[in-house]
């Protein structure tokens, strides 16, 4: 009875665990791709965005992946929307929204024009590319459409002061 693969040593062990780590990094880059295409296909036909009945099989055989995967990927972009909407409170724009990736492929987050004039220079959000994992609150790092309304400036800060010293009886 095979019991499977058995290294020899320390260094064939860690050049396959290298070499499966690339492999894995490489299929997410493909599946980040296709992610890219599905979310600009979903901004031309919105219907996409509550479900995918009849479109999977077009899209695996243009994808060249099974139904499954289509599935799975059509699933990723409908999160991607809703946590989108959840941060910014508006609907994904594939044409001036962007959505980066962390080195290994693993996370995901958003760059709009709400987070550069709000001064992130990163993407906000920690999103897992898994969908097997659940999302966490963390992932919206504290995050919500109230996050994007200019402030200004120090004006609540100096009606706070003021107010105390109001009543506090302080000139």
């Amino acid at each position: 009875m095979p019991t499977g693969w058995q290294p020899k040593n320390w260094e064939e062990a860690c050049k396959r665990n290298a070499g499966r780590r690339k492999l894995h990094m490489k299929n997410r880059e493909a599946r980040a791709d296709r992610i890219v295409r599905i979310l600009t296909c979903m901004d031309d036909a919105p219907e996409l965005r509550d479900h995918c009945y009849g479109w999977l099989k077009i899209a695996a055989e243009n994808m060249e992946k099974s139904r499954a995967t289509a599935s799975r990927d059509f699933a990723l972009c409908r999160r991607i929307h809703s946590q989108f909407l959840r941060i910014f409170g508006r609907v994904f724009k594939p044409t001036t929204d962007e959505i980066a990736w962390s080195w290994d492929w693993s996370h995901y987050g958003f760059i709009t024009q709400e987070t550069k004039g709000a001064g992130h220079k990163k993407y906000v959000g920690n999103f897992p590319f898994n969908t097997r994992v659940d999302v966490t609150e963390e992932a919206y790092c504290g995050l919500s459409p109230r996050s994007w309304i200019p402030h200004r400036g120090n004006s609540t800060a100096r009606a706070f002061v003021s107010t105390v010293r109001f009543i506090t009886g302080i000139r």
